[in-house]
């Protein structure tokens, strides 16, 4: 026992030390005592949770074993693994196998873990079987993707759905193996594993195993160390500076985070599992302030796997529509007052004669437009396309001359941004348009102004407004 991974050591034995699955345990446990078992199980639900746990101590209930008896030792226990052995030939050998009478017990019992991932040929072929089986067969089913299964094995099984462990449940175990096993270890330092696992036994005592390999008094610190989980403190202080407004403090509280190697969807989730446990306690201002926060967090779940820079997508979802108005420009009232004219032939061919080339004009920027319009009504047709574009080009300087369209950025983002193909054939369709010629598109950074100093405020609220598409108001 020395060496076993205490997930494995503190396994459930009987239905009486399953923690947590009480619905499950009193159906299956009074069924099998009354004799009225199912000849096909499907056990549900997330990982780590006890499923197939369970599904052994059926197949020990079933044919009367002790508590202590490993199912290792009967040959009428099978253990299936649906991933490895998924085909339509190895269901077809376990059809004929079904039918040799139990060699020492009283029933045969096959256990399939991840079942799901057996082919459609396999479940075709095992379906058979499920509708007429014979009397001294029982079939566990385990899957964490129920939703992959064929209703015709579904409607044939008695499902069970098991639940996500409570973190207060988890950490009251741990209290007891660590007591067993004389780990020392802090109740701050349980409640951070117990969230860390979100929901799962298997991930918590797995985890538990191997902070206390190190040695040692395990604190919330030394969680941290291990996990990049943060104390309920830095999280409090997050939400906090948000709530208040002060975004510099915020900032400073994710970069700091980032700086120490921190992973960003660890963090998103965990200020997200804080919000819903202080959801039920607040008042509904409270509850307003947060709702709205946990969809900006939910927008950088989405987005965080598809970033290089997970930290800076965080910190944009945080301060998402929280700016105050002193960043509005008097060009950016201008511009939002526009109304969208929007040529509906836009992407047709357009007919245009040819004319003479005009001398090159002075570099004209929308904040000096007068009675121009026509760069206000190009801009008004990308924003109808591609509301995220229009804000990018209405934060820089845009200058028409003969046939180009110069664009000067004050951040490199926002030139990669209007780079990209498809918005800079975008721009050049409208422009082409709206001027009567074929235009053709140059972006370049802003040298005088990228020497300036850029407060990290200014720099997120452009890029956010680029992410999002938005426009900063006053509020």
């Amino acid at each position: 026992m020395a060496n076993l991974a205490l997930y494995r050591k503190y396994r459930s034995a009987d239905f009486s030390e399953v923690v947590a699955q009480e619905h499950v345990v009193k159906t299956l446990s009074n069924a099998i005592a009354a004799g009225k078992h199912s000849h096909a199980y499907l056990l549900t639900g997330p990982r780590g949770v006890g499923k197939t746990t369970v599904a052994r101590i059926i197949a020990k209930q079933l044919n009367g074993l002790k508590k202590t008896d490993l199912i290792s030792d009967y040959l009428d226990i099978i253990e299936i693994d649906g991933a490895s052995n998924r085909g339509i030939d190895e269901i077809r050998s376990l059809r004929e196998k079904v039918r040799v009478s139990p060699a020492k017990l009283t029933y045969k019992v096959y256990i399939i873990d991840e079942v799901h991932m057996l082919t459609k040929e396999a479940f075709n072929a095992l379906l058979k079987t499920l509708e007429e089986p014979p009397e001294h067969v029982v079939f566990v089913f385990a899957t964490t993707e129920v939703h992959k299964l064929p209703e015709t094995i579904i409607s044939r099984t008695q499902r069970f759905d098991f639940k996500p462990i409570p973190a207060a449940a988890i950490a009251k175990h741990l209290r007891f193996i660590a007591s067993q096993e004389k780990i020392t270890i802090d109740d701050p330092a349980l409640d951070l594993i117990a969230r860390v696992s979100s929901g799962g036994f298997r991930d918590a005592i797995s985890l538990l195993d191997q902070i206390a390999s190190a040695g040692g008094k395990i604190t919330a610190d030394t969680v941290v160390e291990f996990t990049g989980l943060q104390d309920s403190a830095t999280i409090e202080a997050i939400i906090e500076a948000r709530q208040k407004g002060d975004f510099s403090l915020l900032l400073e509280l994710v970069q700091k985070l980032a700086d120490g190697g921190i992973d960003a969807s660890l963090l998103t989730q965990q200020i997200l599992d804080y919000i819903q446990l202080s959801l039920l306690g607040a008042d509904a201002a409270r509850q307003s302030f947060l709702l709205k926060l946990a969809s900006d967090l939910h927008w950088a779940q989405s987005n965080l796997r598809y970033s290089s820079s997970p930290a800076l997508v965080l910190q944009v979802a945080l301060t998402k529509n929280s700016y105050p108005s002193e960043a509005t420009t008097a060009a950016d009232s201008k511009i939002s007052a526009i109304p969208n004219v929007v040529p509906t032939d836009l992407f047709k061919k357009p007919n245009i004669e040819p004319r003479a080339a005009s001398k090159p004009s002075a570099a004209t920027k929308p904040q000096a437009l007068g009675s121009e319009d026509l760069l206000i009504k190009s801009l008004s047709v990308i924003k109808h396309y591609n509301n995220s574009l229009y804000a990018v080009l209405r934060g820089a300087e845009i200058s028409v001359e003969d046939s180009e369209i110069r664009v000067k950025c004050q951040f490199s983002f926002h030139k990669d941004r209007i780079s990209e193909p498809r918005n800079t054939n975008l721009v050049e369709k409208a422009f082409s348009k709206v001027y009567g010629q074929n235009m053709h598109l140059i972006t370049k950074i802003d040298t005088a102004k990228q020497t300036a100093t850029v407060s990290s405020q200014e720099e997120l609220a452009s890029s956010a407004l680029a992410i999002f598409g938005g426009e900063v108001v006053d509020g």
